[in-house]
């Protein structure tokens, strides 16, 4: 065999190897860009799992599983886990940002701030009877360290994959709940619900997630006056 032709042979090889290997990079490429992404599931969002816990003397978390308006006390040193009538706040220890000093209010989402330590005395209003889903109503305001992944799921029965619909949790705050120097300001009481607010339109971080078999909206949450499931209309675009 002549050396040109060997070279035109060995040519030919190295050519189809390029062309192949460039296939598999392309098809590599393609399902690295198109593959859908994972739906995210509860734990992925939520601070380290945990039970009720309570170590401060008075620590007391009653039996919330019908709607009504409870008395709650809570040891923000530990762990907490709230179940409201099918609605549920995980709370990471040391999450609770200390009241009465750290602020509360939008510009303050994102601001660090010192644990709060003592025994913390929440009023809390579950109702799970509207149409849409749950609404959950915290006296006083809390703020959470941005730091901790505090997660709330809420009820929505009519939730469902067939509708077009944009459901998300949304906050409502209230005039007394975003004065940002407060920091235990009264929540929100329905009043001001036209000021209700997808927060995930300033924040991917708080983007809605939906568990169709559960019938239940998930998200993570920096701070907690009042929270309402919504099918997506009625709330301002921003705060």
């Amino acid at each position: 065999m002549s050396m040109s032709k060997q070279f035109r042979i060995a040519a030919a090889i190295l050519v189809g190897g390029i062309v192949v290997a460039s296939s598999a990079c392309s098809v590599d490429s393609l399902d690295q860009t198109t593959a859908p992404q994972a739906r995210p599931t509860l734990s992925a969002i939520r601070g380290p799992s945990s039970t009720s816990a309570s170590s401060l003397a008075g620590s007391s978390i009653p039996d919330m599983s019908t709607d009504g308006t409870y008395n709650v006390n809570i040891d923000p040193t530990v762990a907490n886990t709230l179940v409201m009538a099918g609605n549920t706040l995980e709370i990471p220890a040391s999450s609770v940002c200390a009241i009465g000093s750290s602020g509360y209010g939008p510009t303050l989402w994102d601001a660090p701030c010192a644990p709060e330590t003592r025994l913390v005395q929440l009023t809390i209003t579950v109702n799970s009877t509207s149409g849409q889903g749950a609404t959950i109503d915290f006296n006083p305001a809390l703020r959470f360290n941005p730091l901790s992944k505090v997660a709330l799921t809420l009820s929505a029965p009519n939730v469902s994959v067939q509708d077009a619909k944009n459901w998300v949790i949304l906050y409502c705050p209230s005039t007394t709940s975003t004065t940002s120097g407060s920091g235990s300001g009264g929540s929100g009481s329905g009043k001001d619900g036209n000021k209700c607010v997808n927060e995930s339109l300033t924040d991917r971080d708080l983007q809605t997630f939906i568990d169709y078999d559960a019938k239940q909206l998930f998200r993570r949450i920096k701070h907690f006056s009042l929270y309402r499931v919504s099918d997506g209309s009625g709330y301002t675009v921003g705060e």
